[in-house]
């Protein structure tokens, strides 16, 4: 678990990156604009997005394979930036895990010992141990087409961490496994990440893959940082209307501050009251209000009032059982959908039925308007 405490997060910094890229069409765009970021010495952290928000780009300047326009990237307080790629102290994981075909797996492991000019006992001490680290002892006299895929990224995982890098930078390595296999090896990551106690940068645009796995998630958007924070913070406390919508399933809600008091306030949605505990709303403000699907509980008509709590009448359009949960699409009286996640067994309900959800007012979770 990161602590704050425990991990400073001036080990990597990262001050005002620019990186301009020219189109064909002419124009240009901004793959990162002004990215400031401190990361700690053994810290995993994740740079979530969509496609072409500038993750990637801003993982291969931190390798040396792009250049800045403008900006700093300082290692231990020393610019990464005049060092050549194969000076730094990163070693890289790529999707594509970039295995030598023709070589065994010993040999691809001890590729960069090899071109270190490592002694050879030294050399193959070292590739057994990082083989050893990531489950795959006794394999080194194999080639990479004789092994599945888990194994191959597993070979490239420990090519990676052989030269011992200060900082290991992953670029979606676990994108072309199943899901299984995936899940498997998110746990894994996660574990040698802590038993080498070294920092990991992590590209996905997998939203539960930065949530099980990251000390702290980097969410960019359009080349700029929306919000850095602990899967926590990025998932219950969302700083934009963006982080709340790309990260998980959201009901929003979009109103206008009538009421305030010591405890939160009220807010008009279109015509549907819901209230907050925010405090630091005034009246007249306009606000955009999150809550999760999670956060309903489905109630009976006749159950008693709990001022901590709210209830909402909803017609339900949909039904639909995933797993443990019950996934219930609904339409409120201002013709707003909401989508409602329901644990357990529930009552025979078809479309069209009217039903009474209820959530506990301090899950509402506001974001003041033009936080976009």
């Amino acid at each position: 678990m990161y602590s704050s405490d425990s991990q400073s997060t001036d080990f990597l910094k990262i001050k005002h990156a620019i990186r301009h890229f020219n189109t064909p069409e002419g124009s240009v765009v901004k793959a990162l604009d002004d990215i400031n970021l401190s990361i700690g010495r053994n810290e995993f952290i994740t740079l979530l997005g969509p496609s072409g928000c500038g993750k990637t780009t801003l993982l291969n300047i931190i390798a040396g394979f792009e250049r800045l326009d403008s900006g700093k990237i300082l290692l231990d307080n020393d610019s990464l930036l005049e060092q050549p790629p194969h000076h730094r102290p990163v070693n890289t994981v790529f999707q594509s895990y970039a295995l030598f075909p023709h070589l065994s797996v010993g040999d691809n492991v001890g590729y960069g010992l090899d071109v270190a000019g490592v002694a050879k006992k030294e050399r193959n001490q070292r590739v057994s141990a990082a083989l050893d680290m990531v489950g795959l002892s006794g394999v080194e006299k194999r080639r990479p087409s004789q092994l599945s895929g888990g194994q191959q990224q597993r070979v490239a995982l420990a090519r990676a961490i052989v030269n011992r890098p200060k900082i290991l930078l992953l670029d979606e390595p676990l994108s072309a496994l199943d899901k299984n296999l995936r899940m498997k090896m998110q746990l894994e990551l996660k574990n040698l990440q802590s038993e080498l106690g070294i920092c990991f940068i992590f590209v996905t645009h997998d939203q539960e893959e930065a949530l099980t796995m990251s000390d702290r998630i980097v969410v960019l958007n359009g080349g700029k940082v929306e919000q850095v924070g602990t899967p926590d913070e990025i998932y219950h406390t969302p700083a934009s209307l963006f982080v709340s919508e790309f990260i998980g399933e959201s009901n929003i809600f979009c109103g206008e501050v009538i009421q305030t008091n010591d405890d939160g306030c009220l807010i008009d949605s279109q015509g549907i009251a819901v209230y907050s505990h925010d405090g630091n709303l005034s009246v007249g403000q306009d606000v955009t209000l999150l809550l999760r699907p999670e956060h309903f509980r489905l109630v009976s008509d006749n159950a008693p009032a709990d001022n901590s709590k709210q209830q909402i009448s909803a017609t339900l359009q949909q039904s639909v059982f995933i797993g443990r949960d019950h996934q219930l699409n609904c339409t409120l009286d201002n013709g707003t959908e909401i989508t409602a996640l329901i644990r357990g067994s529930l009552p025979d309900l078809k479309s069209g039925d009217r039903i009474l959800l209820e959530y506990d007012i301090q899950s509402v979770h506001t974001i003041p308007q033009g936080r976009g």
